[in-house]
């Protein structure tokens, strides 16, 4: 059957990928996030209920303006917890606008293009605004709203609250309130699907109002209302891209039905993709929508095919084991096309995705059936549901630790490296080919291996032969250098003793895997500070790591005693280093230049971290650790009769350019002509200190910083050409 809508989507989504990865941006961020003026009011009505955590209150807000660039635009809204607002408040408020973030390292979250998948602009830090009028919003809009916020209240009267915040989740699609660690077992189980609205709700709504169109005599008007009662149900679940394809499709079914035409479902894949993208082309960015269409596509493609194989291979006429089969089938088939873009995302690939959905497959859809039941059921019995909402609550326990047990069977969590995007739609086509190859599909894939060559920049193959990559790991130090195909990472970055972000786990760790590291042949801790050595403990537990490299001196701590045990634990050689040790790396070395025996008292742990050269050839990179002045002076009178040991071309500034760091007669000495500075974007300590940067731009040294470039690559090539790339132009 000819399907030219399924191949015009399908080839306008990979025309919108390449114009993308080519710079081309699409609508007109770029004019508004350079319009913007923080000295002048706007006015707006919150589109968005709040979302509050401890710090902060948030909303959405939506512009309106005589000037047709801003009007009807969303931005995030941020207010201190004293200035609570409602959906439908208009607002006159006065802020500090901020352009959304690329992403600050290789390969990391892209906070700018996720919110251009939601349509908004950037964020408003708001320090004055005046509530002009309450509820303006429309008929309907208030309806939506009324009805969600019945929903939420209902269940968190009637169960714990992060029970409640689950059916929530599963009923409206906010998974703002779901704990990280259900998330994270969900997502360790291959069971993430089910916390997003897709086919398996709207089934059971479609089921729910079948049954009562029994009882209208005109079969088009209860086929009209199903389709209303579709629209009311998308926009209760917000409209999320999963949501939208799922409502689309089966309104573009029962359409078919009232018109008499046959429904065709590549054409319907296709004209929801279409009407998507054609309100935002950002959505095919979104992690919702390619999982969602991803399955639907996998489940097209091979449900039969594997259905047919395993019904034929196992041979038994039985209704449950014909049941297993099905869900076998169904797992597989959406997981061929699922898997590539969990990796792509996520970095993981898990095995016990079959287990897990027979498993929790069933409970959900008992759990979903007894949610809308019990919701319905409310409007009139509501004191007397009580003993039913416990049952459910014991329902969620048992599918919450269903989840939790598969996210622990062997094999369900295997980290592995990002594939090229390229390699990954080339994999697509070549299942297209697999699967069926006429005539038509293979001139369909050769049409768009062309245009993949004009639209897709692909990566030369020529590697230079020292890499350094400084990594913005925020208020912390951590350097990845790839010298004569060996891997060294120099400190891991950390958080403070107040913050429980886990750098490894969120920026380190999934840093190495868009790098393509599956192994470090070397770890070189320069002090045992958490925001240098906290970061490493993730990728310690979780990447072959062939050796660790530390000082004895100023160490005593116990992150020091946490990362031996961890080293021993993990089998990894342990290299203990002092002034005058060098490690070959090829043609390269690592040169330890300080400490000596002898220990400074004075803030032991920076004043005696270890400082180092890397040498290649003509080129040096000086890391200086968390030095202080008294550091400093020590390292010059250890080498007052051969300063030009401590001329570098790059130095690691010390101490995240401290003042109590970098004085003048060091610098000197040292002479460099990069100087890359780690540190977290708008903090607290005034790092990097004035007069530090001064300093080094008196001696004509080009600064790079991690709080305004993100992450900063320096390579170097055989005729000692270097090329230094910024994550982030600033």
């Amino acid at each position: 059957m000819n399907r030219p809508i399924c191949v015009l989507a399908i080839i306008s989504i990979i025309i919108i990928i390449g114009l993308h990865l080519k710079g081309v941006v699409f609508l007109d961020f770029d004019k508004i996030y350079s319009y913007i003026n923080n000295n002048i009011e706007y006015q707006g009505i919150i589109i968005e209920e709040n979302k509050e955590n401890e710090y902060k209150c948030t909303y959405i807000v939506k512009l309106q303006s005589k000037d047709k660039l801003i009007n009807g635009r969303k931005f995030m809204l941020y207010t201190n917890k004293d200035k609570k607002l409602k959906y439908g408040d208009k607002i006159i408020f006065k802020g500090e606008y901020k352009k959304p973030n690329a992403s600050r390292n290789y390969g990391g979250f892209d906070y700018s293009l996720y919110l251009k998948t939601k349509k908004i602009y950037g964020s408003f830090k708001a320090n004055n605004i005046k509530i002009v009028s309450e509820n303006n919003i429309n008929i309907f809009q208030k309806s939506i709203y009324e009805i969600r916020e019945y929903i939420r209240q209902t269940l968190k009267d009637n169960m714990d609250n992060e029970k409640a915040n689950l059916c929530i989740g599963l009923i409206t699609g906010e998974k703002e309130g779901i704990s990280d660690n259900i998330k994270e077992s969900f997502k360790n189980s291959s069971l993430t699907h089910m916390l997003a609205i897709s086919g398996t709700h709207f089934s059971y709504l479609i089921l729910f109002i079948t049954y009562i169109n029994k009882y209208i005599k005109r079969k088009r008007l209860g086929q009209t209302l199903l389709i209303i009662c579709i629209i009311i149900f998308m926009n209760i679940a917000n409209n999320t891209p999963s949501v939208v394809r799922a409502g689309i499709s089966c309104i573009l079914i029962i359409l078919s039905s009232m018109l008499k035409r046959r429904s065709d479902l590549w054409n319907n894949i296709g004209i929801s993709i279409l009407i998507q993208m054609f309100n935002n082309p950002y959505v095919i960015f979104d992690i919702g929508f390619e999982l969602s269409y991803g399955g639907v596509i996998g489940i097209a493609l091979f449900y039969e095919l594997i259905f047919n194989q395993l019904e034929q291979t196992i041979k038994i006429n039985n209704k449950i084991v014909n049941h297993i089969i099905q869900s076998i089938s169904l797992s597989l088939s959406a997981n061929i096309i699922i898997i590539p873009i969990i990796i792509f995302n996520f970095n993981t690939i898990s095995f016990s995705f079959i287990i897990s959905n027979l498993l929790a497959g069933p409970m959900l859809g008992i759990i979903i059936i007894s949610l809308y039941s019990l919701i319905i059921l409310s409007l009139i019995f509501k004191s007397l549901l009580n003993p039913l909402f416990y049952i459910l609550e014991l329902l969620i326990n048992i599918l919450v630790k269903m989840a939790d047990l598969c996210s622990k069977l062997p094999f369900s969590k295997i980290y592995v490296v990002t594939p090229n995007i390229l390699l990954l739609l080339l994999f697509y086509i070549f299942l297209i080919v697999l699967k069926e190859s006429p005539k038509k599909r293979i001139a369909i894939c050769l049409i768009i291996v062309i245009i993949l060559n004009f639209i897709i920049p692909i990566q030369s193959s020529k590697k230079s032969n020292l890499v350094i990559n400084f990594i913005d790991v925020g208020q912390g130090d951590s350097t990845l250098i790839r010298l004569n195909n060996k891997s060294i990472l120099i400190d891991g970055g950390g958080s403070t003793y107040l913050d429980d972000f886990d750098v490894g786990e969120k920026t380190l760790f999934p840093y190495l895997l868009d790098r393509g590291i599956i192994k470090l042949d070397y770890i070189l801790v320069s002090h045992f500070d958490r925001d240098h050595c906290q970061g490493l403990n993730f990728v310690m537990e979780n990447m072959k790591v062939e050796n660790v490299i530390i000082s004895k001196l100023g160490q005593e701590s116990k992150e020091f005693d946490d990362f031996i045990q961890l080293a021993k634990k993990k089998n990894i050689n342990i290299i203990y280093v002092r002034k005058g040790d060098i490690i070959k790396i090829g043609e390269g070395i690592i040169e330890i230049l300080y400490p000596d025996n002898n220990e400074i008292q004075e803030n032991s742990k920076n004043n005696n971290a270890i400082v180092f050269k890397i040498k290649w050839k003509q080129i040096s990179i000086l890391f200086t650790g968390d030095i202080e002045k008294i550091a400093e002076t020590k390292i010059l009178s250890m080498y007052s009769d051969n300063l030009e040991e401590l001329n570098s071309t790059i130095l690691k500034v010390a101490h995240h350019g401290s003042k109590t760091s970098t004085m003048q007669k060091f610098i000197e000495v040292v002479n460099p002509k990069v100087a890359l500075i780690g540190v977290g974007k708008d903090n607290k300590f005034g790092h990097p200190n004035n007069d530090v940067i001064k300093r080094l731009e008196d001696l004509s040294c080009k600064i790079y910083r991690t709080d305004k470039n993100g992450e900063i690559s320096i390579e170097v090539n055989d005729k000692m050409g270097i090329r230094i790339i910024k994550n982030i132009e600033n």
